[in-house]
């Protein structure tokens, strides 16, 4: 329960109590009143891990491995940067906000079959796929902010032809997606 649910709890048996007060001096009332404010307050607690459990079901989580097909340009250690988008930014006139990213700092992915793990939290569930934008900047040139990262010349990105990777995300718990750094960005 929150500390708001529990000072409105609080109020409201304060209010039952004051109120049993005026109306019976034998004090039955009042001990009735406690009892009541009390069962009420275990109900509310009792059904707040519930709610919580139904707005968690309604939430995944992505993650899988990030490898490369591509030798690195810049040595192959660096920031690895993974974001997740309702557009495809590569795609998009208008660049999107990420839904979901993470940065995994001074990832090795300087030898033959490396793989860095990653996971994405809390997505939402949807029917539409979302985009997958993942990068390792092995010569340190982008900010270190994942939501303004961008790439350039040499580093590694994942593609899907001509666009960003997708995935559906449609049901509750972990999605296994992993994710190939197939080109070196030539500009």
């Amino acid at each position: 329960m929150s500390l708001k649910g529990l000072y409105g709890a609080v109020i409201v048996a304060a209010v039952i109590v004051c109120g049993a007060c005026g109306d019976d001096d034998s004090g039955a009332a009042i001990a009735d009143a406690r009892v009541t404010t009390a069962d009420a307050a275990v109900a509310a607690a009792d059904a707040a891990p519930n709610a919580a459990d139904a707005s968690a079901a309604q939430l995944a989580t992505l993650s899988g491995n990030v490898t490369r097909s591509v030798a690195p340009t810049a040595g192959g250690v660096g920031n690895l940067f993974i974001a997740l988008f309702e557009q495809d930014p590569v795609t998009s006139m208008n660049p999107p906000a990420p839904v979901g990213q993470v940065l995994i700092e001074n990832a090795d992915m300087s030898g033959d079959g490396a793989a860095i793990a990653y996971e994405i939290p809390n997505v939402a569930l949807r029917a539409d796929p979302y985009f997958i934008v993942a990068f390792l900047d092995d010569n340190g040139t982008a900010a270190m902010d994942p939501a303004s990262a961008g790439p350039d010349m040499g580093d590694l990105v994942s593609l899907s032809g001509l666009a960003s990777p997708s995935v559906v995300i449609n049901q509750a718990g972990v999605v296994q997606q992993d994710i190939d750094l197939n080109l070196a960005m030539p500009f």
